[in-house]
């Protein structure tokens, strides 16, 4: 194997891995200390966005406020709809329900995304395309109710925050496009963050709420924002770029199977054969599609 495709395929690998490590210690600060959503996502999405922003400011000689002038409104749509929708909802669906359960979940947007480009094409989807919307129907069918279509096995509450944090994945990987052509990812979503997380302070003002803060709730946040946002974010777009879209689609799905495992192994979290095989057809979605960018 070329060195260069196996840095980028390590470096997508340990990206996701490292999402699903956000995504389990989120889960563990807001059973044990009683942290919420409208807590943690503002701090997350405020301090990780500052960091990307003067880290772009100091290291690139673009001049990174001029996306605001040039693209205003899609940057705040972006903010609003993409990244911080995303990042709130999915950490209401851990809430609701678990790591592993929330992070497969969100995988859903691929197939969003696929009808949408349909869409744009102005044509049909193809066998595959609506073998791959049957498939992540059934997925989230069978992780909802296992099976048994007169009961629910995830809260509706749950199941709500999932299919929205989809579509918040969706709009996220679609709106910022011109953005990301002219002034890179990292300003854009660097932008996109502390945007986000400052509008949720705002709302939410989590500075009053009543949380005794204590080393390991810190540590765990600090663990959030600098290995589970900053780090594999750049190391996901670094991977990427050496791997093609379809290959990083495809090794990705550490994510969710990181994400499981450790919920299960140091939160307790269970899964069901139902759940697995629903988990399971979401995430063949991913491969499906990702075939034609990989030719």
């Amino acid at each position: 194997m070329d060195k260069t495709l196996r840095r980028g395929i390590i470096d997508v690998l340990v990206a996701g891995a490292l999402w699903g490590l956000s995504g389990v210690c989120g889960q563990y600060i807001m059973q044990n200390y009683g942290i919420s959503p409208n807590w943690l996502v503002p701090y997350r999405l405020t301090l990780a966005g500052a960091i990307l922003v003067f880290f772009n400011i100091f290291k690139s000689k673009r001049n990174t406020v001029a996306i605001w002038k040039e693209f205003p409104l899609r940057l705040l749509i972006f903010a609003i709809f993409g990244i911080t929708l995303t990042q709130y909802s999915y950490f209401c669906c851990v809430n609701a329900t678990n790591a592993g359960t929330g992070t497969v979940l969100q995988q859903v947007c691929i197939v969003l995304i696929m009808l949408y480009t349909c869409c744009r094409e102005k044509r049909l989807p193809t066998f595959k395309e609506n073998f791959c919307v049957i498939l992540a129907i059934a997925g989230v069918f069978f992780m909802s109710t296992h099976g048994n279509i007169n009961t629910m096995v995830i809260s509706k509450e749950g199941l709500f925050w999932g299919m929205t944090c989809a579509l918040a994945v969706t709009l996220y990987t679609l709106v910022p496009k011109r953005l990301i052509k002219k002034y890179g990812s990292t300003t854009t979503t660097g932008w996109g963050m502390l945007t986000g997380g400052i509008l949720l302070m705002a709302m939410f003002r989590p500075w009053e709420m009543d949380i005794t803060l204590n080393l390991t709730i810190v540590e765990v946040l600090a663990v959030i924002v600098i290995f589970g946002t900053v780090i594999p974010f750049s190391l996901y777009l670094k991977g990427v770029n050496l791997t093609g879209a379809g290959r990083g689609s495809m090794l990705s799905n550490m994510e969710p199977l990181t994400a499981a495992v450790l919920s299960a192994t140091c939160l307790g979290d269970t899964y069901t054969p139902m759940d697995i095989f629903g988990a399971v057809c979401i995430l063949s979605t991913i491969f499906l599609l990702a075939q034609d960018d990989k030719k």
